[in-house]
């Protein structure tokens, strides 16, 4: 009997007459491709359960980059997401499927995944859940952003100082020039500690995020983003 392994459905789309193509999430291999024969059929339920943000335990076969899907079976139940948290799923999804090398595991990002999914089902803040998560995407691929010290000169951050942050440097304190990212200390230090944003921090971490982000994307946009600000 194959051995079953938690993951996530990331993306999906049909693939001939009855099967579907999916972009899976595991939390052992990291992103994987994978084929749901017959998932389509009449006869078959797997359509229904191959959905994202519901957990699923599954078996995959073949040699292949493509994976065969032999089983699988619900690992709790879906996550509710509604209104506005259906986009920061998606987004989420989008920014796995654009990030992740397929085949890198990433254990601890999977983990922080589904937290993120359970917080955003049951009511929390959709900023702070999404800043928590990118900054833990970004430790996670190797770019983990230096929050609580100067990049320069190795100082403490000061909450009420205001510093520009330079990507894949770091903030420093504001000179007379430069076209960085404005941001106060309270903001970094509250990202650093994974504290409660206020109103001003939520904006700033956005910006810098965005642009962290978009850094490492390139130049195209992300679909999900898109999505969202044409049905506002």
């Amino acid at each position: 009997m194959q051995e079953l392994i938690p993951a996530f459905v990331i993306h999906r789309r049909d693939y001939r007459n009855s099967s579907l193509l999916l972009e899976l999430f595991l939390a052992n291999q990291g992103r994987l491709p994978a084929i749901a024969r017959g998932a389509k059929s009449g006869r078959s339920s797997r359509a229904l359960l191959l959905q994202p943000f519901s957990p699923l335990a599954l078996s995959l076969g073949g040699r292949g980059e493509v994976k065969s899907l032999t089983g699988v079976e619900p690992d709790g139940r879906p996550y509710r997401l509604q209104g506005e948290t259906i986009y920061c799923g998606i987004y989420l999804n989008e920014l796995l499927m654009r990030l992740l090398q397929r085949g890198d595991p990433y254990p601890a990002l999977y983990v922080h995944y589904q937290h993120t999914l359970i917080r955003l089902a049951s009511g929390e803040s959709a900023g702070q859940c999404l800043r928590e998560f990118e900054i833990s995407l970004m430790r996670e691929l190797g770019y983990g952003l230096l929050l609580n010290r100067t990049a320069d000169t190795n100082e403490r951050i000061e909450a009420d100082r205001v510093y520009e942050y330079r990507l894949e440097q770091g903030p420093v304190r504001v000179p007379g020039g430069g076209s960085g990212e404005r941001i106060h200390g309270r903001t970094l230090l509250s990202l650093h500690r994974c504290e409660r944003l206020d109103e001003r921090s939520e904006l700033e971490a956005k910006r810098l995020m965005r642009r962290v982000i978009g850094y490492y994307l390139g130049d195209r946009p992300l679909k999900s983003r898109e999505l969202f600000q044409s049905l506002k």
